[in-house]
C-alpha cells in the first residue's frame, strides 16, 4: 500500500510540474476552434446565399421590366400617343404634338415630321421630351410623329435612313431642315 500511495504522490507532482501555463490556456469565454471555424463557415454561406438571392432578384427585376416595356409597345402600337390626346384626321392645331395622318403634309403650314422608332432609345427620350415641352408650353410649330417603321413611303419622299429623325417642312411639304439625333437645344430650335 506504501508504494501505491507513493506512486499516487510522485503522478500527482508529475501532473502538477507539467501544468500548462495559464497564459497558454483558453479563455473560459474563448469558443474551441472547431466552433469559430464552424461559425465563420455559416457566416460565408449566409453571405453567398444573400448573394445568390440578390442577383435572383435583380434576375427578376430585369424580367419584369422586360415585360412592362412589351406592354408599353403593344399599347404604343394599338394607341400611338403616349399622353393620350385625341387623334382624328383633321390636321392638328399650331403648337402641338400628335400622331402623323395623311393630309397634313402641304397643309400651308411649317410643321416638323418625327421618324420614331418604339424600339429606339434616343426617339424614346425625345418623345418624352416632346410631350413634356408640349404641354408645359406652347410652340407655333406642330410636330407629327411617324412611325419610322411602317412608314416606308414618307421615308422615300423625304429620303429618311435612320429613325430618331426630325424634318423641318414647309406649308408645300418642301424640306427646310433635317437634324437626326438632336441635341435638346437643336430639338426646341425646330420648335420655333
Amino acid at each position: 500500500m506504501r508504494h501505491s500511495l507513493f506512486a499516487l504522490l510522485v503522478l500527482t507532482m508529475t501532473l502538477t510540474a507539467c501544468k500548462v501555463p495559464t497564459e497558454l490556456q483558453p479563455d473560459e469565454d474563448t469558443p474551441p476552434r472547431d466552433q469559430v471555424n464552424a461559425i465563420e463557415e455559416r457566416q460565408k454561406m449566409q453571405a453567398k446565399a444573400k448573394v445568390e438571392a440578390d442577383i435572383e432578384k435583380e434576375k427578376e427585376m430585369e424580367k419584369a421590366d422586360e415585360k412592362e416595356e412589351m406592354k408599353e409597345e403593344e399599347m404604343k402600337k394599338e394607341e400611338p400617343m403616349e399622353d393620350h390626346k385625341e387623334m382624328d384626321t383633321e390636321v392638328a392645331a399650331e403648337g402641338s404634338y400628335t400622331a402623323y395622318t395623311d393630309g397634313v403634309i402641304g397643309n400651308g403650314k411649317t410643321s416638323v415630321l418625327f421618324f420614331h422608332a418604339t424600339w429606339c432609345p434616343a426617339c424614346k427620350k425625345n418623345n418624352g421630351l416632346l410631350e413634356s415641352w408640349y404641354n408645359a408650353e406652347k410652340f407655333p410649330r406642330t410636330v407629327y410623329k411617324i412611325d419610322f417603321d411602317t412608314a416606308t413611303e414618307l421615308r422615300k419622299q423625304y429620303g429618311v435612313n435612320g429613325q430618331d429623325t426630325f424634318v423641318l417642312i414647309d406649308g408645300s411639304g418642301k424640306e427646310i431642315e433635317r437634324v437626326s439625333f438632336p441635341a435638346q437645344s437643336a430639338l426646341r430650335a425646330l420648335l420655333g
